[in-house]
């Protein structure tokens, strides 16, 4: 087949035509931008959310109290092991000769106690001063204390206060030791009382006696006292989260099919590992902790006292580690990083990719609070379409030579753990500054400033949202 002379110029004339527009097109170093059908969205309404750790828990006493005396001292002993008793009850009966000598240890005892109060007393309130005349932010620093005369080192280091504790959270430790020391000094009070009146020794609370010890020269009354506390058992990088004052719910199975459940707080957590107690025996036994893993052992104080709670009842515990408001959340995977370059200066900030006013793609920092395993909300603000067949559809479009396209190395999306209960996911939950109902999109990655289409609403029409009846739209239909 021959090409006649006209054809041969008109095919030219065309080929020039492509090839003059395409250097009119890449002259500047314009791009070809790919347009992205935006499926995977989520409306950025902010709202307020919660890290919660859940673990099996188990009802203990409150309190545990040992009452020596030496044992030459008394001459009767008046309870035995396994014993209900009541504040004041008497447990045992001093020697005439010898109750003046106890009386003596025991003043000496209420002295000390007094000493540590007042001197406790002052830290608070010298650190309550420093707090005041500081930012929020302030740590304290237990070794620049240490030169302070009102701060004593040793003290803090027995309490557990660790260098650069925040200040508030020494604050609420050191008041959490006052108010023990001041349960010490009215158990004190109470047994001076009473060996003064009848030369008894007096069980300082109502509880059970738990065991009667003969230990060297002195026995022993330990009492466990009726007011409960429930015991959670958590791993070391568990352990850092959760803080004192942490606010707890406690779920307790009474009878079948019926729960009851209490508020509380985090009491206490232990800085060894968990011991032989009767708490720990009892998860054991039940299999809810591991013999060879390293736990440690966090108490949470009920609102409820739980006096009718028998110890040893099994619970479910869930304490509110990290409270965050005004914030968003999204899938983790929808996160994405800059590819390491020397030219970004924060390479491992998290980003996430939004559309602009303009409808275009645009990467926006934030700043992670928390990731967690949850389901995600949705509700009017959140949706996400039928993926169709073609998700990209290629498009010449000119945009500006700058901001260049950049690229996102982006995190692997983790598996979904199809077994888990409500099909929770890796949540991240974050703040940022965004607009209200920005559109958040996922993190598969996507040339910034390319435009994005939807051939239909993210949002279904709501005629309910129109102020307007039937008899309006005919009279805007006859006028």
């Amino acid at each position: 087949m021959r090409f006649t002379k006209k054809v041969k110029i008109l095919s030219i004339i065309a080929m020039v035509f492509v090839l003059f527009n395409g250097y009119l097109l890449l002259k500047d170093n314009e791009i070809i931008s790919k347009k992205y059908y935006i499926n995977n969205v989520q409306f950025a309404v902010a709202d307020d959310y919660e890290k919660v750790l859940e673990k099996n828990a188990v009802v203990t006493s409150k309190y545990e109290h040992f009452i020596a005396a030496p044992v030459q001292s008394i001459s009767e002993v008046l309870v035995t092991q396994g014993q209900t008793i009541s504040a004041l009850s008497e447990l045992a009966i001093y020697k005439p000769e010898q109750a003046e000598r106890e009386m003596t240890r025991l003043q000496t005892d209420h002295d000390a106690y007094s000493s540590e109060l007042a001197e406790l007393e002052s830290i608070v309130s010298n650190l309550q001063d420093e707090n005041s005349n500081s930012t929020a932010s302030t740590a304290t620093d237990s070794t620049t204390l240490g030169d302070n005369e009102n701060w004593n080192v040793n003290l803090t280091l027995e309490l557990g206060i660790e260098q650069n504790t925040p200040t508030a959270e020494g604050i609420a430790i050191i008041q959490r030791s006052i108010a023990e020391t001041q349960r010490q000094l009215d158990i004190l009070d109470n047994m001076i009382t009473q060996l003064s009146n009848n030369n008894s020794l007096a069980s300082p609370v109502d509880g059970v006696v738990k065991d009667i010890v003969l230990e060297g020269d002195s026995i022993i009354f330990q009492i466990q006292s009726i007011e409960k506390k429930v015991v959670v058992y958590v791993t070391h990088k568990d352990w850092e989260e959760v803080k004192i004052g942490n606010r707890a719910t406690i779920t307790l199975h009474e009878e079948l099919n019926e729960q009851l459940v209490v508020e509380g707080s985090v009491l206490e957590k232990q800085q060894i590992p968990a011991q032989d107690s009767i708490a720990y025996s009892e998860m054991k036994k039940h299999e809810k902790v591991s013999p060879n893993e390293t736990v440690y052992e966090v108490s949470i104080e009920p609102i409820d006292l739980l006096l009718e709670t028998p110890i040893g009842t099994l619970a479910n515990a869930k304490i509110i580690t990290v409270e965050s408001d005004n914030s968003f959340e999204v899938r983790e995977n929808w996160l994405v990083q800059y590819e390491q370059d020397e030219a970004i200066p924060s390479v491992n900030e998290k980003l996430i990719y939004i559309v602009n006013e303009d409808g275009k793609t645009a990467l926006e920092p934030v700043d992670v609070l928390f990731t967690h395993k949850a389901k995600i909300k949705q509700n009017e603000y959140m949706y996400a379409a039928p993926v169709p067949d073609e998700t990209q559809i290629e498009e010449e479009v000119d945009i500006p030579a700058a901001p260049r396209i950049q690229t996102v190395e982006l995190q692997k999306p983790k598996e979904e753990n199809t077994t888990k209960k409500d099909h929770l996911e890796d949540v991240a939950v974050f703040t940022a500054p965004i607009n209200p109902y920005q559109i958040f999109l996922d993190g598969d990655e996507k040339n910034l400033l390319a435009p994005t289409f939807r051939p239909y609403p993210l949002r279904t029409f709501e005629l309910e949202s129109l102020d307007v009846t039937w008899r309006d739209v005919v009279w805007y239909l006859v006028k």
